[in-house]
């Protein structure tokens, strides 16, 4: 009999039967009362979560669509941006930009490590920035951007526009988005809110939407502000045709977050990151991550001498546990787990028990149970 295999990718993460029923749902018109007043609901549902005094767009697209709705929105042709990444998924804002006639400056840290706020105010004052752009996590490293600290230094440069990528982070890390300064913030569906892939959702603060007004008419056309306020403050209003179950979903994910309460979901997260670290270093594994650049939201985790990386992971799979591969130069010598969103203690334990069990299997040497054992006394 096969394993059932539990999802431990950085994304897609597992859906609950909840937001699940609500993906089945038999679909309506976009126009139906019942599903304009859901959706109306759910705008406003995500703009108190985040805290933010602006707009929020939830649009079907992907996380990378939202990059390019961020930039596109208050940058133009000759404008300067700085990008400042601290891995793979950093890097793809270059060629965004590049393709928009922006001229792009980078600051790039070490795999595993994180730019610093004071590298970043150097950076700032050598010229004139229209905006900056900041992964929260990188999925690439598993490292975590300092964006409040950020936010702090920004401030003191009023004419850039702080663009925070979300998208490994938003609903598992803390994310306020006036509190902390930042102007644009963007995810997608299927990471720490834990509903399938199809959605990205953008939050806008005022200094965003002053510069898009000021910008007038922009090449643009689908991820225009403009074309989705109006949608946005009235989903009666028609501009393009929303994914009606995932909204239905998302508002699910969002009922459940409320739920658990914003809070206690961060601090969930932190101690099931931290139990799970502890417990694969108990094993022998290493984080890529430096110990305090470490996400809590996934994991990546470097293997030790002997351990072969597509055996590894062929086996644990077999096992009931897919996890992702390492990317760039450190593929082949780490795999990435990710433990964001609505997963239970059921789904960490069986995590860490497959890992032993493959460990196990591939003749591995090391204090049988160390792992189960180091989970039990972290949760």
């Amino acid at each position: 009999m096969k394993n059932k295999k539990l999802v431990m990718i950085p994304g897609p993460t597992p859906t609950v039967r909840s937001i699940n029923d609500q993906m089945g749902r038999e679909t309506v018109a976009f126009g139906d009362p019942e599903f304009v007043k859901d959706f109306k609901e759910l705008v406003v549902d995500l703009k108190n979560l985040l805290k933010v005094d602006g707009e929020c767009f939830v649009v079907a697209g992907t996380g990378t669509l939202a990059m390019e709705m961020a930039i596109a929105n208050v940058t133009k042709m000759g404008d300067n941006v700085l990008v400042v990444s601290n891995g793979f998924f950093g890097d793809r804002f270059i060629d965004i930009c590049q393709r928009k006639g922006l001229n792009t400056d980078m600051l790039q840290a070490p795999w595993g490590q994180v730019v610093s706020p004071a590298e970043i105010e150097a950076k700032l004052k050598e010229k004139n920035y229209a905006a900056i752009t900041v992964s929260h996590v990188d999925t690439a490293t598993g490292a975590v951007a300092p964006i409040q600290e950020i936010g702090k230094i920004i401030k003191n440069f009023p004419d850039t526009v702080y663009i925070v990528d979300g998208v490994a982070a938003t609903a598992g890390e803390r994310e306020y988005v006036d509190e902390y300064g930042i102007d644009i913030l963007f995810t997608g569906s299927q990471k720490a809110f834990g509903v399938a892939p199809g959605l990205l959702i953008l939050w806008a603060g005022k200094k965003a939407l002053e510069r898009r007004t000021a910008l007038g008419t922009i090449p643009e056309y689908y991820i225009d502000f403009e074309k989705w306020i109006p949608i946005m403050n009235d989903p009666s209003k028609y501009f393009a045709t929303p994914a009606v179950n995932m909204i239905w979903a998302l508002k699910e994910s969002v009922r459940l977050i409320n739920e658990e309460g914003a809070e206690a979901r961060y601090d969930r997260h932190i101690k099931v990151s931290e139990a799970i670290n502890a417990a694969l270093e108990a094993m022998g594994f290493k984080l890529l991550a430096a110990e305090g650049n470490r996400c809590s939201t996934l994991s990546n985790i470097l293997y030790p001498e002997g351990i072969d990386d597509v055996q590894f992971r062929t086996t644990l799979a077999a096992e009931g546990v897919m996890v992702a591969g390492g990317l760039a130069a450190y593929a082949g010598k780490m795999f990435r787990l990710g433990h964001m969103g609505n997963i239970d203690d059921h789904t960490v334990y069986s995590t860490i028990a497959a890992i032993e069990r493959t460990l196990t299997k591939l003749n591995y040497t090391y204090e049988k149970g160390i792992g189960l054992k180091t989970l039990l006394e972290r949760m």
